[in-house]
């Protein structure tokens, strides 16, 4: 129990500080729907004004129901987390990335209505939807997640 509150501590705050800095940056430092070239034809810095959940999906449902849905899925991984006896650091991580994401994004929603999206990449005609670093989060910790799962299976 210690062990993973510990990891869910070390996991949560540079996850949470990173994001929302780098929200509040984007939010002050570039106007909407504009962009930053990195590097030509593959990668970008916009602003993207998030009002659903990753990459889009379920714009235009009530904030309410997008808060709710966003709460009620991080008490579920927290639950988990501390609940399950399974112990591998890979597990333990992956869990706290998901919440650390998910809380995050949760904030900005509260507080703004919508999360600010900002990475974006595009190679040969192909585009990504844009995202964050709390999107990073919960996608690379849901995918660690499925690995360490079946690997306690």
């Amino acid at each position: 129990m210690k062990k993973k509150l510990i990891v869910l501590i070390s996991v949560f705050i540079p996850v949470l500080i990173s994001d929302q800095l780098s929200k509040y940056f984007i939010n002050n430092g570039i106007s909407l729907i504009n962009k930053i070239t990195v590097i030509k034809y593959y990668f970008n810095i916009v602003h993207i004004d998030n009002t659903g959940v990753a990459f889009g999906f379920m714009s235009g449902y009530s904030d309410l129901f997008i808060i709710f849905l966003t709460a009620l899925i991080i008490a579920a991984v927290t639950y988990f987390l501390f609940k399950t006896k399974i112990n591998s650091n890979l597990f333990i991580i992956s869990s706290s990335l998901i919440i650390s994401g998910a809380f995050s994004n949760l904030l900005s929603r509260i507080f703004q209505r919508y999360v600010v999206d900002f990475l974006d990449f595009h190679i040969y005609g192909y585009h990504w939807p844009s995202f964050n670093i709390a999107d990073s989060s919960v996608v690379v910790g849901t995918i660690l997640l499925f690995i360490s799962v079946i690997k306690y299976i």
